[in-house]
């Protein structure tokens, strides 16, 4: 989990976004398109690809205004959950990754070489993704006043 200086929809964009989609990954993983929108969507696929790492699938489950979920298989398969979580003028991102394999190999795959690699990872990448997140197009969250406009209700200056 990280809090980002953006508006939620700022942030999600920087994930979703198809041309800079994998630019916050760790530098030594790949990611290579499978079939990718300019805008991700369900359905979409993509490769994650470590050296001496096994490949994972990747396949975009469902994006919404909160939420991207992205389904894998590879030595061992689940679900990440990204969520974005608006708190005053920041973002609470956070990031989940969930294994369902009830096969034995697998499972004991994940216990001993999984998750220290992806808990690693999470951190690494994740302090990637909110730098990649602030540097993007940003959004104001406040209103701005038109300076032509007169306000629309009395000032009282005493």
């Amino acid at each position: 989990m990280i809090t980002a200086a953006v508006p939620a929809a700022q942030a999600r964009r920087a994930l979703t976004d198809g041309t800079r989609f994998g630019q916050w990954v760790a530098p030594h993983v790949s990611v290579r398109a499978l079939a990718l929108s300019p805008s991700l969507a369900p359905g979409d696929r993509f490769q994650i690809d470590a050296p001496g790492t096994p490949t994972f699938d990747y396949l975009v489950e469902a994006v919404s205004d909160r939420e991207v979920v992205f389904s894998f298989t590879g030595a061992w398969r689940g679900r990440e959950r990204w969520s974005f979580i608006a708190d005053g003028a920041d973002t609470i991102v956070r990031r989940t990754y969930e294994v369902d394999d009830a096969n034995p190999i697998a499972e004991l795959a994940w216990r001993t070489l999984g998750r220290p690699l992806v808990t690693a990872h999470f951190k690494w990448e994740l302090a990637r993704f909110r730098d990649l997140a602030m540097r993007g197009p940003s959004v104001r969250a406040e209103i701005e006043a038109s300076p032509t406009a007169p306000p629309s209700f009395p000032i009282d200056d005493g």
